[in-house]
């Protein structure tokens, strides 16, 4: 989940201008963005064109024209071009490289006999909280952004500082609300006239909390006439002079400015101080209160957050961050429903918002809406093709829903976006495994641990895969990696009991069930595992015991009230399995082994009824089960119905033509009703397979049966 920092809407302090006083037309959003296709061209190194940035033309002098951009765009001073606007490209003379002092922002030259327009100077200390800006520029080259295209988009302005109060790398205007990508770092800063009144500097990106990837999504920039006040020094001169910087007493955005770099150093209760200050000298400064709640939130206080965004609401209702980030403190208040009608208000707003969009999901995803989770996540794609976040959620949820092809195709495009994204190799690895693709499993997990060695996730899903492919070893080397590195991971001692008792290491396996359990005390899956090797081992109290624990975990565990039955039943106390089994059987009606079971017991009771009621309910749910039949036959045979026993066998027979037993008791049961030539064919078939199975004992009873018969 996202957190977005909203930024101010207050005036900054009077500052004399030079230029004349002059009645100004706002241009259209569609002029403005045609003036700064004109002006903005893209910065590339020719050796990698995925490292790239933005520039602005300021000036034209014979053929050499002048562009400023952002210094760390062209800090590397090798390999340099620029591409214009009509596709031709110019080599940057890296001496004519020329930073502005203490700030990002630096001038480069190229020649050109061609004509290329240069951008307008506006007045940026007219630019104060609330004015609306453009910022244009051209993403950088990506897996999914393989022909960049010149970017425009709308927002407005935070806060600028006054002298004093600007930020690292000297960046004095705040922006939010405005999408920007990388590769825009430099572009322009245009008012509603379509003037150059700042570059773009980057993203600031702050990470709430591990819950949900919150972030705090900040544009930072430098005013044109911070520039302009540097750039004669350099010996670069646009004609333009700005007045010089009278002090001013401290404002509101200025205290706005220093609130937000104490937030940057995690002083949140400096930062609330200085919000509060700037409250007070403007109590209708939405960013203030909305950047207040952000702090409030990181020291938990998500009520006092929540009535943060709520004043910045009821004095802006169009405030769509604040509906956001209220939204976001109420996901994590557990309040979903509020969260989403939040998030719905800030999309209304501005339907361009993906982080509402995506965050809705996770909010939709947590009330079980997997297909109002889908669709959000399919939104937030459609504004952004590089969400790769997005892709990955949906993904999740599309494995959930075992449309595992459309899964993987998610995860393939996270990975696309985001080559590093280890946790998408590994969830792609689990879909794979179950489409029976072990081999592009192995692949995968292999990537993950390549791309993070201390995962031990990936270790441990690579053993699963080991485990399968009958590599028992190689699936335990893998599970002591994942607890070397967590040795707390319970699931990974889990998953390690498994393969020792493959490898017939019960106590092992035991002692592997213990420390998960030690680890997770209401691990009920390796309660039954442990059980049934304490069952093996015969120790059947310690099962029962286990079994006991399980249950007791999750009463509806009805494989743990099965086992336990199994146990019972060896111990002969033939009413607690009956009571297990008839439990088993109300939790999953069509437990068919259940029914199974508890049938041997009543006929072995003498409820001979009851048990022919239990093996008929066993077949309805599963026609095909042998077992069903050749006991209900037995049943038959004692009470007597002769042709209904042979019936039963003969099912039993059909689904399992190598049912020694059954031809045996078929046999028997011809004889008695007469059928002598049936009965020893028989017989002889049940011969020659328990030959076949080594089964001695029941060889020569089947060979001394048929002499008895044909004596008769």
């Amino acid at each position: 989940m996202k957190y977005h920092y909203a930024l101010s809407s207050v005036l900054v302090g009077a500052s004399v201008v030079l230029i004349q006083s002059q009645v100004v037309r706002a241009l259209s959003t569609q002029e403005v963005e045609q003036v700064g296709k004109q002006i903005t061209v893209q910065i590339v190194d020719s050796k990698n064109n995925s490292n790239a940035g933005s520039g602005v033309i300021i000036k034209r002098a014979g053929n050499t024209y002048t562009v400023i951009t952002a210094y760390h765009v062209v800090q590397s001073k090798t390999n340099l071009q620029v591409i214009l606007p009509d596709k031709q490209s110019y080599s940057i003379n890296s001496n004519n490289i020329k930073q502005l002092p203490k700030l990002d922002l630096a001038t480069v030259e190229f020649s050109s006999n061609n004509t290329y327009k240069t951008a307008k100077i506006g007045n940026s200390d007219q630019t104060t909280a609330s004015t609306t800006i453009y910022i244009t520029g051209f993403p950088a080259r990506t897996a999914v952004i393989t022909n960049p295209e010149y970017f425009f988009n709308k927002g407005q302005v935070s806060a600028v500082s006054t002298k004093g109060s600007e930020q690292r790398d000297g960046y004095n205007i705040i922006y939010s609300g405005i999408q920007t990508v990388q590769g825009m770092s430099g572009g322009a800063v245009l008012n509603e006239q379509g003037e150059l009144v700042g570059i773009h500097g980057r993203v600031d990106e702050q990470k709430i909390s591990d819950k949900n990837q919150g972030k705090i999504i900040t544009g930072l920039g430098t005013t044109i006439y911070s520039a302009l006040r540097l750039m004669p020094a350099l010996g670069d001169d646009l004609g333009v002079r700005p007045p010089e910087v009278v002090a001013a007493k401290t404002n509101a955005d200025d205290l706005f400015f220093k609130g937000y770099g104490k937030y940057l150093d995690q002083d949140y209760k400096g930062a609330i101080a200085d919000y509060t200050e700037a409250i007070r000298l403007n109590p209708k400064y939405t960013d203030a209160y909305n950047n207040r709640g952000l702090a409030r939130d990181n020291l938990g206080d998500k009520q006092g957050a929540i009535n943060d965004y709520s004043f910045a609401i009821k004095i802006d209702a169009n405030y769509f961050l604040a509906y956001y980030n209220r939204g976001y403190a109420r996901y994590d208040l557990g309040d979903n429903q509020g969260a989403i009608s939040d998030y719905t208000q800030a999309t209304k707003i501005n339907p361009d918002y993906a982080d509402a969009f995506y965050n809705r999901g996770i909010a939709r995803e947590q009330l079980k809406d997997k297909q109002g989770a889908i669709a959000d996540y399919t939104q937030a794609i459609k504004i952004d093709p590089n969400y790769a976040s997005a892709y990955y959620n949906r993904g999740l949820i599309r494995s959930d829903l075992k449309d595992n092809q459309a899964a993987i195709s998610d995860y393939t495009q996270t990975i696309k976006i985001n080559p590093d994204h280890a946790n998408a190799y590994i969830a792609r690895g689990l879909v794979r495994s179950d489409l029976e693709d072990k081999q592009g499993a192995i692949s995968d997990y292999n990537q993950a641990i390549k791309i993070k060695p201390n995962d031990p996730l990936a270790y441990n899903n690579r053993g699963l895969i080991y485990y399968d492919l009958g590599d028992e070893q190689g699936a335990i080397a893998n599970y002591d990696q994942a607890i070397k590195l967590d040795p707390k991971f319970a699931l990974a001692y889990y998953n390690r009991g498994i393969a020792r008792v493959a490898l017939k290491d019960n106590q092992g396996a035991i002692s592997d069930y213990t420390q998960s359990i030690k680890l997770d005390p209401n691990y009920g899956n390796a309660y039954i595992n442990r059980g049934l090797v304490r069952n093996v081992l015969g120790d059947n109290q310690g099962a029962i015991s286990d079994y006991t624990q399980a249950i007791k975990i999750n009463p509806n565990d009805a494989l743990a009230y099965y086992n336990r039955g199994l146990v019972r039943t060896d111990l002969k106390d033939n009413q607690g399995a009956i009571a297990d089994y008839t439990q088993t059987i109300k939790i999953d009606p069509n437990y068919t082994d259940a029914y199974i079971n508890r049938g041997l017991i009543r006929s072995e009771l003498g409820d001979k009824q009851g048990a022919i009621s239990d093996y008929s309910q066993a077949i309805k749910i599963k026609p095909n089960d042998a077992l069903a039949y050749y006991n209900r036959g037995i049943v038959r045979a004692e009470l007597g119905d002769k042709q209904g026993a042979i019936t039963d066998y003969n099912f039993a027979l059909k689904i399992n033509p190598n049912d020694s037993d059954a031809y045996y008791n078929r046999g028997r049961t011809k004889y008695l009703s007469g059928d002598k030539t049936g009965a020893i064919s028989d017989l002889q078939k049940a011969a020659e397979l328990y030959k076949q199975q080594n089964r001695t004992v029941a060889y020569q009873q089947a060979l001394e049966l048929i002499v008895k018969y044909q004596q008769k």
